[in-house]
């Protein structure tokens, strides 16, 4: 697993989300070892973003992975067990910047701009092409070699 300066990583909400889905075995092995191991050594960051995509993913699917209340006590170990960051309004007009000059999707640009205006140079997601980076930003797809 490669970090860059201060090694935090971002997840993405599709990591924490594939570690309660058993229909991909490998992924959620994988989610759950890379999101151990981030957590263990103090790296791992998500911000609230991730925290209500997390919830709506898990519980408001066709084939729903936790109840509300399940869903809330995964949430609650997040918020002790790694860095949170908030979105803010320099969040969101970075954010725009993104659609704008990237052309990325709404809520993929408030990823980008979380990590970015917080100095978190690694995103884990699926979302973006893996070794891509945009800004000193680098995506990282952990479920490819």
């Amino acid at each position: 697993m490669k970090t860059f300066m201060n090694g935090r990583v971002l997840l993405d909400t599709n990591i924490l989300v594939y570690i309660y889905d058993p229909l991909d075995t490998a992924k959620q092995e994988r989610a759950i070892a890379l999101t151990d191991q981030l957590i263990r050594s103090r790296k791992a960051v998500i911000s609230t973003q991730v925290l209500g995509e997390f919830f709506m993913d898990t519980t408001r699917t066709r084939r729903s992975l936790l109840t509300p209340a399940e869903a809330l006590v995964r949430i609650r170990n997040y918020l002790s067990a790694c860095h949170v960051v908030d979105i803010t309004r320099l969040i969101s007009l970075e954010t725009i910047r993104g659609v704008e000059t990237h052309h990325f999707g709404f809520w993929d640009a408030q990823i980008w701009a979380t990590a970015r205006l917080n100095q978190i140079e690694e995103i884990y997601t699926e979302d973006f092409a893996s070794g891509a980076m945009v800004e000193g930003v680098r995506f990282t797809n952990p479920f490819i070699d």
